[in-house]
């Protein structure tokens, strides 16, 4: 029994002299701010030092960043007791505007086996790049683009989407707002109060549930931009940006009775053609299915061209009759090459399309 004792409390003795062995890791620093920096200048680097506050040597063994922008050099020669070791971060800025913030992760053979350091900065960005990824201008601020389209919506369904902004200016911080919301979209600038340099985003969140329109819906918010702080140099924008939505039903979960059952569109033509001297023209439309069909939406994107329908609930095999007339002094091109879009309820087609074809 004594024996037992004895080898359990020198095996105790032996780990505790090995754990106080160990090189324990101690940073000097633990992050890095670079500040304000423009991509025209550059690589920029800075140096962190780890301690060796344990009584054997530490090696570092590996060093990951977190980003293919970011790169680490360090001391590959053992660190003795109470010695100093430095690694080198360098952060590449080009084509990447605005705020960044990396980690680096240290592995070593002593404790902790690995520890991180951190690197954070503003890039403003040279005059290209910023037309590049960032195409559209709004005063000091420039957005990635002007347009929000986001697909194919079923009814009863939400969906967001962004667009990135960045301020542009040095100096000036920018209040950003945006107006024309509705019942069926929300948009927001997050944030709202953008310093120099920095990176934002305006989002949109579209509900088919409270949306009006079947099929394309196309929605116009104004984003504007002001200087927090007026002075003489800062400088305020507006900008258009067109969100854009098919609602359709969702028909996916209908069995192989239900589509038989179903309501079943057939337009007369798919065509219609127009001339100076008749400048309206008619095509019907029958429900050739078993339920009752709905002409939810008939609509164009063409100035000028008006719509009508005498009917837009058909029963299995009754027809309508839909018009459609141009009106000359609206239409600003001498020939129309356009189309128009017939929304319904058959499954199988909820959208189809009609061409308008002729000379005004």
């Amino acid at each position: 029994m004594n024996r037992l004792r004895q080898f359990c409390l020198t095996a105790l003795m032996c780990t505790a002299m090995l754990a106080h062995a160990d090189g324990i890791v101690r940073w000097l620093e633990m992050q890095h701010e670079f500040g304000t920096i423009h991509e025209e200048d550059g690589k920029v680097s800075c140096t962190m030092r780890l301690v060796n506050d344990g009584d054997s040597e530490l090696i570092i063994t590996q060093v990951r960043t977190s980003c293919g922008c970011t790169a680490a050099g360090y001391d590959k020669a053992p660190i003795a007791p109470g010695d100093t070791a430095r690694i080198t971060i360098t952060y590449d800025p080009v084509a990447r505007p605005g705020e960044f913030s990396k980690d680096v992760f240290v592995y070593t053979n002593g404790t902790p086996r690995r520890s991180g350091v951190s690197i954070h900065g503003v890039v403003i960005a040279q005059p290209e790049t910023l037309s590049e990824f960032y195409p559209v201008a709004v005063g000091a601020m420039r957005m990635t683009g002007a347009s929000v389209p986001l697909g194919e919506l079923t009814k009863g369904r939400k969906r967001s989407s962004y667009l990135t902004v960045v301020n542009t200016s040095t100096t000036d911080t920018l209040l950003v707002s945006v107006t024309g919301e509705n019942a069926h979209l929300k948009a927001a600038a997050a944030p709202d109060t953008l310093p120099p340099g920095k990176v934002g985003a305006v989002t949109v969140m579209f509900d088919t549930r409270q949306s009006q329109l079947w099929g394309l819906n196309i929605d116009t918010l104004t984003i504007i931009t002001e200087p927090l702080h007026p002075s003489p140099t800062a400088v305020s924008g507006t900008a258009h940006v067109h969100v854009m939505a098919q609602v359709l039903d969702d028909y996916s979960q209908l069995t192989d009775q239900q589509r038989r059952d179903a309501p079943a569109i057939k337009v007369s033509t798919d065509k219609l053609m127009f001339a100076r001297d008749a400048l309206s023209a008619t095509m019907t439309v029958t429900n050739t299915g078993k339920k009752p069909l709905e002409l939810r939406r008939m609509w164009t994107a063409e100035p000028g061209v008006s719509i009508s329908c005498d009917k837009t609930r058909l029963k299995h095999g009754k027809q309508a009759t839909i018009t459609i007339t141009i009106d000359p002094t609206q239409v600003s091109r001498p020939l129309l090459n356009g189309h128009m879009t017939i929304v319904s309820n058959d499954p199988s087609q909820q959208s189809l399309t009609v061409r308008l074809v002729g000379e005004i």
